[in-house]
């Protein structure tokens, strides 16, 4: 990959998905479960979240020494499913956008996320810092970012070049 030239590689979402890690089937990663735990089907052990850490953190160092960014593909705008979702139990109704009694579809999986209120923005902002520090990522790429509002990106840009100045 460095003899290519190439200096950054993306990968599809790698957060933990609404799949069966242990008899994964290929999936671009939009069906979001938990977006700060790695997804175990990517490891060598879907079972203990130390291997899934440990690998992913090699892999990225790895690539680091080499001049190579890993940029990570995220879809905060949706999520697997809006009932029963980690949001929806926290605080019904409140993390998704609602045209009146309908949940809104702008990202066609019937449950946009609403960055525009304060808890979901902190939580893209708390979340893609996480990433950045923890496992020292060189960017992202947002699936359907113009479904987040511009509030959200700005804050979100700004405090994730603050751990890495040339993050993208």
């Amino acid at each position: 990959i460095k003899e290519m030239g190439v200096n950054a590689v993306q990968f599809v979402p790698i957060y933990d998905q609404a799949n069966d890690e242990v008899n994964m089937k290929f999936n671009w990663g939009y069906n979001p479960l938990n977006y700060n735990v790695l997804e175990g089907g990517y490891s060598s052990n879907p079972h203990d979240g130390y291997a899934r850490i440990k690998e992913f953190k090699e892999l990225v160092t790895e690539y680091n020494k080499e001049g190579i960014n890993i940029i990570m593909d995220v879809v905060y705008n949706h999520v697997a499913g809006l009932g029963g979702s980690n949001f929806d139990v926290l605080m019904p109704e409140y993390y998704f956008r609602y045209n009146g009694q309908t949940p809104s579809n702008g990202s066609g999986c019937g449950n946009e996320t609403a960055s525009e209120n304060k808890m979901f923005r902190k939580f893209m902002i708390d979340s893609t810092k996480f990433w950045a520090k923890e496992y020292k990522l060189g960017g992202y790429r947002f699936d359907l970012m113009g479904l987040h509002d511009l509030t959200t990106m700005n804050e979100l840009t700004a405090e994730v070049k603050k751990i890495n100045p040339n993050i993208v």
